[in-house]
């Protein structure tokens, strides 16, 4: 199997690729670049494994070559693409690694038999399939096939190829990545002991509790040192680790949006188009406008879009509707041009015969004749047929269509050349329906070169007077701009990115880049890498230890409440503690109300109490009363009422489910990235080159 055999010298063997790859990587990080690197050619560091650019490269032209097939293309941002291909790059390393650690491997025979054996796995075989090829047995067979080894059999097999191979990859990855799942499953076992935890955590009790919290307590009576901030810092700095260096920036986003102008100048082309689309049947009338978009949509009226559905239906051909539901600067225009019933749909036969007009002749005579298809696909050297089918005609050219519609239980000819025909005989006609054809015409208003420059020189005038970052910052909103914050890393693809959405801003790297250049304090000039924003940025601070310090704003804050609020707790206890001796007295002491809780524990229904006093219910037996608890938004004293344990028997089974759910094999299977990257280092360069 030469394709099979080639994945394992992948793994072995660096390629050094001269040429597109190469050419491509010089073109885009520039020769100066190239040259302020050196020696450095690592796009990133895992444990003592390098990852070089060249072949972190070559996976991303892959990766951009597959978008492209797929239509996705347009709609990815390079840097993105960049950083989710070196982020797999990484984990797949990460896992190479612990194979090698704990001997996993796939012999060439577990390979083969996964990929054409007697029981393939699903992928090869939907792909196989996809190809209309049986099997992925057939399929290697043909693509290994000497006869197919001309330059123009291989130029033809070459994307099929590349497909073949990539998938025979993923499924070799697959199966090592599932070797090392079994291997954690057999490792993380239920034994007796959590089996019975489990049935206790099955419990609920029910309290009834009084909290005395902290909102009455003026933050300004209890403040709060520097000292006593990074003291809490030191305590609590396993919660700040940093994986990469991090810059903290503010940074400004211009939309290049449409003027007032360009809206009114918008408006003009429309209603243009619109008297333009009221003077004739067809939509020539609204080319010459240029910027106006169209297209002739034809459908059963099922198929016509909700918002045109009524107008079509209704109104007489030739009719024109305008959409006032958009928004300003967009236009949207409809013009009815065609109602009429058409044939739908038919039953017929064609055959295809390849030949000269001779093997033609020979084939219509013979199907005319009476013939069976077979005998006559068979009687000529790569000859189709396709027999009795339903076919829809409705949307096929007028031309072609008026043939299937004449066409009857006699065979004709469909279509014809020097190279071969195509006949049609055609047994069943279902009744016409009625097809609307309608045109949708659009324009919408963009920025002029007008606006864009006055945009620019807006920003620029404001990055003009405002060089510091107390400035950039302080003074934004004032100016109509917005200041936003955020923290960035090297691998960071874009500013602004949803943490839901995973997207921001496109081609914003370059302003990224610029900020692990500056120096803290620096303001930038304005990036316009992308069409639609401008950009300008300012490095307010450089985080280049192993946590985050303790002077960063947010956790400044942060730790600063932590403290205060331990303050306001000591308060609160001694002003309370040991007042009552039991729930009601501290009730009245602490003049609030008793209010009842129910606690259940081995689920996620636990009401919002604070973890620690959860622990502390779960401690307490029925009858018992607790007080008073220090928390970290009040105190805290209850009466445990009732404690429940479930009527429901786990079974054994039941147990190990929830338990490898819970603790064990599946919750590790799904954090195993996570826990390999907490035992190496990881190092990521991608950012030097740009």
């Amino acid at each position: 199997m030469a394709l099979l055999e080639t994945i394992r010298q992948k793994k072995k063997i660096l390629g050094i690729v001269i040429g597109g790859a190469l050419l491509a990587f010089i073109v885009e990080v520039g020769f100066e670049a190239l040259g302020r690197q050196g020696n450095n050619s690592t796009a990133a560091k895992v444990g003592s494994d390098k990852i070089d650019f060249v072949s972190f490269n070559n996976r991303v032209q892959k990766e951009s070559e597959l978008d492209q097939q797929n239509g996705r293309s347009q709609n990815i941002d390079q840097a993105t693409r960049q950083q989710q291909v070196l982020e797999e790059m990484i984990q797949e390393k990460l896992l190479e690694q612990e194979y090698e650690k704990v001997g996993i491997t796939v012999t060439d025979n577990e390979l083969t038999e996964l990929i054409v054996g007697k029981n393939p796995v699903g992928q090869a075989v939907q792909f196989a399939q996809s190809l209309g090829v049986a099997s992925p047995a057939e399929l290697n067979k043909l693509l290994n096939d000497p006869k197919n080894n001309t330059a123009e059999a291989k130029a033809q097999l070459a994307p099929i190829r590349a497909q073949w191979e990539l998938l025979q990859e993923n499924i070799y990855k697959q199966y090592e990545a599932q070797k090392l799942i079994t291997l954690v499953n057999g490792c993380i076992q239920a034994n007796d002991l959590d089996r019975a935890e489990m049935e206790d955590e099955a419990t609920i009790s029910y309290i009834t509790m009084v909290k005395k919290d902290f909102s009455d307590l003026a933050d300004d009576k209890f403040p709060v040192s520097d000292e006593e901030i990074k003291a809490e810092w030191e305590k609590n700095k396993k919660m700040f680790a940093m994986d990469e260096e991090t810059r903290y920036i503010h940074f400004i986003p211009v939309g290049i949006v449409p003027s007032k102008a360009d809206i009114n100048e918008a408006k003009k082309i429309a209603d243009a188009a619109y008297a333009a689309l009221q003077k004739g049947r067809g939509i020539d009338s609204v080319r010459v406008l240029g910027t106006v978009k169209f297209d002739t949509t034809k459908c059963e009226l099922a198929q016509v879009a909700p918002a045109v559905k009524n107008f079509v239906q209704n109104a007489g051909v030739g009719s024109v509707m305008r959409d006032s539901t958009q928004a300003d600067g967009r236009y949207l225009m409809y013009k009815l041009m065609a109602k009429a019933a058409s044939l739908d749909s038919v039953k017929a036969t064609m055959v295809q015969v390849p030949g000269a007009k001779s093997a033609q002749d020979s084939a219509m005579a013979m199907l005319k004749g009476g013939k069976a298809i077979a005998d006559v696909t068979k009687a000529f050297k790569g000859a189709q047929a396709q027999e009795e089918q339903w076919m829809r005609i409705a949307m096929f050219a007028d031309s072609v269509k008026n043939k299937f519609e004449n066409a009857g239980a006699e065979f004709v000819v469909l279509d014809s050349n020097e190279n071969g025909a195509v006949f049609l005989k055609v047994l069943e006609k279902k009744a016409p329906k009625t097809f609307y054809t309608y045109a949708t015409v659009s324009h919408e208003a963009y920025a002029s070169t007008k606006t864009s420059n006055d945009l620019r020189d807006k920003l620029q005038k404001y990055l003009d007077k405002n060089k510091t970052v107390a400035d950039f910052t302080k003074n934004a909103a004032a100016a109509g701009f917005q200041a936003m914050e955020e923290h960035i890393t090297p691998s960071t693809p874009q500013l602004g990115m949803n943490p839901y959405t995973r997207s921001g801003i496109k081609d914003s790297r370059k302003a990224i880049k610029w900020a692990f250049d500056a120096k803290k304090g620096e303001v930038s000039g304005i990036f316009a890498d992308n069409n639609d924003i401008l950009i300008a940025v300012c490095l307010d601070d450089i985080y280049d230890g192993d946590y985050m310090p303790a002077t960063h704003p947010g956790i400044k804050n942060y730790l600063t409440d932590k403290v205060r609020a331990e303050k306001k707790g000591e308060a609160r206890m001694k002003e309370f503690n040991g007042k009552a001796k039991d729930l009601n007295g501290y009730a009245n002491v602490m003049k609030v109300k008793v209010d009842t809780v129910q606690v259940a524990f081995g689920n996620d229904r636990n009401p919002m109490l604070e973890p620690s006093i959860i622990g502390r219910v779960a401690a307490a037996q029925k009858g018992q009363f607790v007080g008073l608890l220090k928390g970290k938004t009040g105190v805290y004293a209850f009466h445990v009422e009732n404690i429940e344990k479930s009527a429901l028997k786990l079974s054994k089974q039941d147990a190990d489910m929830r338990f490898a759910q819970t603790r064990g094999a599946a919750m590790v299977s799904n954090m195993l990235i996570d826990i390999l990257r907490k035992g190496t280092k990881v190092e990521r360069r991608l950012i030097e080159f740009y």
